[in-house]
Formats: C-alpha cells, sequence, structure tokens
C-alpha cells in the first residue's frame, strides 16, 4: 500500500504494564482500518495530517525516521519492524535491493 494510505501502529516495549497485549508489537494496516490500530498506543503514518502536506522526499524521510524511532527509541524488534514496513510501497522500493522484501521500482523515463 501506498505510504499517504498506511498506518503504522506500535506500542513500546517498555510499556508492557500500560499495554501488555502490544507492548513490543508493531502493525501497518490500511487507513481503513484505523479503529483497529488504536489498540497500540502509538500511531503515525496516515493517521497524521501532516504527512499529507510534505513533499515526497519529506515522507520518505518521515518513513524512515519512524522506522528508527520505532526500533531505537521504543524497543521494536527491527527485523519485526522491517517484516511490517514491507507493507508500505515506499519503503520496499528504497531499501538495499538485496535486502529481503525489496521491490525495484521502475525508474521514470528520461526525455
Amino acid at each position: 500500500m501506498k505510504q499517504l494510505e498506511a498506518i503504522i501502529a506500535w506500542t513500546p516495549a517498555r510499556w508492557a504494564a500500560l499495554r501488555p497485549e502490544t507492548a513490543g508489537q508493531v502493525a501497518v494496516l490500511p487507513l481503513a482500518e484505523a479503529e483497529a490500530a488504536k489498540r497500540f498506543a502509538m500511531r503515525a503514518g496516515a493517521s497524521s495530517s501532516a504527512l499529507a502536506t510534505l513533499t515526497e522526499e519529506g515522507r520518505i524521510a518521515r518513513l524512515f525516521i519512524d522506522f528508527q524511532t520505532l526500533v531505537v527509541r521504543d524497543g521494536i524488534d527491527a527485523q519485526a519492524a522491517h517484516r511490517a514496513f514491507l507493507a508500505i510501497d515506499e519503503y520496499r522500493f528504497r531499501i538495499a535491493p538485496d535486502t529481503e522484501g525489496a521491490e525495484f521500482e521502475d525508474p521514470p523515463e528520461e526525455d
């Protein structure tokens, strides 16, 4: 799914007492499933109206900043975050091409 249609939802690992059912977990859900994302403590992506105001480059930067935040600050397993983020087209097209789950986006035609 496109980044503008994806909700990134997670609960920091350290919040096990607050949200034991989702602590340390991450999910990437379509915007249509916004209600299901509420079982997680944190949300980013399409749930933020500010995302649509960013340039494409800004959105891509935000995507990888969100990934880093989940993993480094909030203790989400890096491979679990990677597997969840593979649902986002822009992520799959921009990770190293020899990474499991990566895809190639057709390059734009040059004039």
